[in-house]
């Protein structure tokens, strides 16, 4: 039985800031969770991301389902070991991997049939399959294998995906219950950017014994309006009692506009990402650090920040390395945005617990809107 709770300690209008009870300790939210997709992050490693803050790390288990393989996990003794990370891991279940290869898979009321980039190889993935990999990598929060779509895709195809994903969820849960683990298991609400389905997405599954909800299927094609539409619509009718993960968004703005609207954990991958591309999330706005303009800048990326990178290295040196295509520069860049991101969630923490939240929200949006 999963040791996961959710304590809700202070709303302020639907904003909410809560404690996450796991079995790798107490974590407070909002939260947000780094990417790392192969067990690994580009450039950084995860004690880099644990000092930038972060308390829980995100593993694909449909790429570490491919290799190294679920054999793998099992012999070493799952996911934690394996990487080196004392903290909490959440396991997505594949579905948004296999969304994202059209040409190349089959979705049947089974599960979705593709073939692996690595060796071509024929690879079957299905809510048994799924649940047993996440156990196998030994995650303190599973997913239930969803079908993801484009979220703009019309009423009949984003019906019949999200009754799927219902189905799939009931098998999803049946399979973790058949071996007590003591993995959390969330349940995802589908829908598109149909009120009516996502409104019977949300009935459906809230009827189900999950340790938490997500908001799925967004992120995919729909423009922002939509996505915020449909993230409060949602996000207004799950329990009060279960925390509520939006998946796969977002920018800095995007994060606080959701917990407005009452979302307690978030992941993406735009961080690291941008950090790759050059680009820093500062106090003072998205800075490209490979501009000219910073070729003799003495100063830190952000004077506010704290992390090694800021502390340790001016932007003229990181223009440098970004502009030489230095890994070091990525890193620097990634170790900073990591940072970024985690002092966003404490100050939204903290503007809750004092009920200063909105006007944390017309700071944001000035400065990113």
């Amino acid at each position: 039985m999963s040791t996961l709770r959710f304590t809700l300690e202070q709303n302020d209008g639907l904003a909410r800031a809560g404690v996450l009870h796991t079995r790798r300790g107490d974590v407070s939210t909002p939260v947000f969770m780094p990417v790392a997709t192969h067990a690994a992050f580009r450039h950084v490693s995860v004690d880099e991301a644990g000092e930038a803050g972060a308390r829980i790390l995100l593993g694909n288990t449909y790429h570490l389902m491919l290799r190294p393989g679920r054999e793998v996990f099992e012999r070493v003794g799952g996911i934690h070991r394996f990487m080196g990370w004392n903290g909490c891991v959440l396991t997505d279940s594949g579905g948004y991997q296999i969304f994202s290869l059209p040409d190349d898979r089959e979705v049947t009321e089974r599960g979705a049939q593709f073939r692996s980039f690595h060796d071509n190889s024929r690879q079957m993935l299905s809510p048994e399959s799924s649940v047993a990999m996440q156990q196998a990598l030994g995650s303190d929060i599973m997913m239930v294998l969803d079908v993801v779509h484009d979220a703009r895709a019309e009423l009949e195809t984003a019906r019949q995906a999200m009754e799927r994903t219902h189905r799939w969820a009931v098998r999803s849960l049946e399979a973790a219950q058949a071996r007590d683990t003591g993995q959390a298991l969330f349940g995802i609400v589908q829908g598109g950017i149909h009120p009516d389905l996502r409104d019977r997405s949300v009935e459906f599954l809230t009827r189900l014994p999950f340790h938490g909800f997500a908001i799925g299927g967004l992120a995919v094609g729909e423009d922002k309006p939509h996505r915020d539409a449909m993230t409060a619509r949602v996000a207004g009718q799950l329990p009060v009692n279960r925390p509520r993960y939006l998946m796969g968004v977002g920018t800095p703005l995007d994060l606080v506009e959701a917990v407005e609207q009452g979302v307690d954990m978030f992941d993406c991958i735009i961080p690291t990402k941008m950090a790759q591309q050059g680009y820093a999330y500062t106090s003072q706005g998205l800075l490209r650090i490979t501009r000219m303009v910073h070729r003799f800048e003495e100063v830190p990326l952000d004077a506010s920040c704290d992390c090694f990178s800021c502390t340790r290295h001016g932007r003229a040196y990181l223009h440098h390395l970004m502009r030489g295509k230095h890994a070091l520069g990525s890193r620097l860049l990634s170790i900073h945005n990591l940072r970024h991101y985690q002092v966003l969630m404490g100050r939204m923490r903290e503007a809750i617990l004092g009920r200063r939240f909105a006007a944390l929200v017309e700071e944001m949006r000035a400065l990113w809107g």
